[in-house]
């Protein structure tokens, strides 16, 4: 009897294992870097008019403060129309500039998400491999058993 218990633990502990950092497998791999560049390209015009208008808020609310009681009631009714625009402006490239992000990590995701998958299962199969851990899950490893690198080396490949 202790001979097989003996044999089935050595034989739990034949099982090989590896980890990946799927983040930064993705993260690090040439698609996302040139996404990642295009969407920074994309935005930027919406980010310079959201730091204008953020100038233009701060500048009204300024003026509000300083001279807000010495104002006349018109004026102050003009300062108060000029600020709500802004700020409904502002608000509205925000929010602009949010579904713009959230498309593009959509399509990345699209894109991108099955290919890792795809070649963390070629490793794990060549590498003989009963399971691919994701890294944040593991407390502490042998970095020896680290596929990361692999995984954006193939997926770069993959996606040329």
């Amino acid at each position: 009897m202790l001979a097989i218990g003996l044999s089935m633990t050595t034989a739990a502990f034949a099982e090989k294992y590896a980890v990946v950092d799927m983040q930064k497998a993705a993260t690090d791999t040439n698609y996302m870097k040139a996404q990642k560049a295009s969407l920074d390209a994309a935005l930027k015009p919406q980010q310079q008019t959201h730091e204008r208008l953020t100038k233009e808020i701060t500048s009204l609310q300024n003026k509000a403060q300083a001279e807000g009681k010495n104002m006349k009631e018109a004026d102050l009714r003009k300062l108060e129309q000029d600020y709500a625009a802004k700020m409904n402006a502002y608000n509205e490239n925000a929010a602009n500039m949010q579904k713009r992000v959230q498309t593009s990590l959509e399509t990345i995701n699209q894109t991108l998400g099955p290919k890792i998958e795809q070649v963390v299962e070629n490793l794990r199969k060549q590498g003989g491999y009963s399971m691919v851990i994701d890294r944040k899950a593991v407390v502490s490893y042998d970095p020896s058993i680290d596929l990361t690198m692999q995984v954006t080396q193939q997926v770069n490949t993959v996606l040329k």
